[in-house]
């Protein structure tokens, strides 16, 4: 179904240590960054996303190959490696390039970080900056054509950091938009975030913020979220210690990666985002769009009424609420206890 219906893509969400990780403030112990989307832009424009966007072809090149094995890793032990017994995500399943999914991928992860906003995060690399003349180059170069990100390394040596990147989620733009991603979300730390500037093209503007800071800040009406980054920073509410959260993605990442696919449903008063899990999700969601768009007659709290399990974002124009008492799988985070935090801030 991809590619006819939706593109797929990769996102990663990046934790830094934050300045006052020692401090007894709650909910400051790590920060993450975040980019502006410019106004023209096609999808979610002058919203703060995690950095991200479409895989390439060259992500799941052969070429990779003979990258990593300059670094000592055989295509083998990669496999391995990142190969687990957890249900793959349905996005994995469409892919049948010699790179295997799990590190094409984290490959495309890795690029759109350094293509937007210059975030280089790489293995065995034999420099640990690059003059900012020869990294504006290559950062051109990349964002002009997705595989120079291989030339690259093939050139200065080193590979991609994608043991430094945890599987997290995956999100699935609902349907009837006229532009659908399937997005891979990853997860990577780094005990400072180093300096970011926005190029002012694609990205007009950088924050590295709490997560209950980029929260307020949604809340107040100052900054645009989309709906998987609320869900998302909505999950780390509830941790407060960056090696916590550390420790936490690093063992839950090999236990699997959900998929969540929003069924919109349109009362009198909003309408509501459902997710797996909630009693009101279809047994069999119509992925492709063919389908007419969910109306019921109810308002949105008589709808709230009519299931026990909650899986939901709730949207009244500009006000978006989360219910969720369902436990998610594969051992990740639950927004139960964070939707009490934000009530509060």
């Amino acid at each position: 179904m991809a590619g006819r219906f939706w593109r797929e893509a990769a996102s990663l969400m990046v934790v830094g240590r934050a300045a006052n990780a020692n401090s007894k403030i709650p909910k400051e112990g790590f920060e993450l960054l975040f980019l502006k989307r410019n106004e023209k832009s096609s999808f979610l424009p002058n919203s703060y996303v995690f950095p991200g966007g479409v895989s390439e072809p060259s992500d799941f090149s052969e070429e990779w190959f003979d990258v990593f094995k300059k670094c000592g890793y055989e295509p083998s032990s990669l496999l391995k490696e990142f190969r687990t017994n957890a249900p793959p995500p349905m996005m994995y399943s469409n892919k049948t390039y010699p790179i295997i999914p799990e590190i094409g991928f984290r490959i495309g992860a890795t690029r759109e970080a350094f293509e937007e906003c210059g975030l280089l995060i790489t293995h065995h690399f034999p420099f640990k900056t690059l003059d900012k003349v020869e990294l504006g180059k290559w950062q051109k170069n990349v964002h002009q054509d997705a595989s120079q990100f291989v030339v690259m390394f093939q050139e200065l040596g080193g590979c991609p950091g994608i043991w430094d990147l945890h599987e997290w989620i995956s999100w699935l733009t609902p349907t009837h938009l006229s532009r659908r991603f399937d997005t891979a979300f990853f997860i990577t730390f780094m005990e400072k975030i180093p300096n970011i500037f926005a190029d002012d093209k694609e990205v007009v503007d950088v924050k590295v913020v709490s997560p209950s800071e980029i929260m307020k800040q949604w809340h107040s009406g100052a900054i645009n979220l989309p709906p998987p980054q609320i869900y998302e920073v909505s999950r780390l509410l509830s941790i407060d210690s960056y090696d916590d959260l550390e420790k936490f993605a690093r063992e839950r990442g090999k236990k699997g990666m959900d998929h969540y696919f929003p069924v919109k449903i349109f009362t009198k008063n909003g309408f509501v985002s459902c997710l797996p899990g909630d009693d009101l999700y279809p047994e069999k969601p119509d992925y492709t769009g063919e389908q007419a768009q969910l109306v019921v007659q109810e308002s949105i709290e008589e709808l709230r009424g009519l299931a026990l399990n909650h899986h939901r974002m709730e949207m009244k124009e500009h006000n978006v609420k989360l219910f969720v008492n369902i436990t998610p799988k594969y051992g990740h985070i639950s927004v139960k206890n964070a939707m009490e935090i934000m009530s509060q801030l």
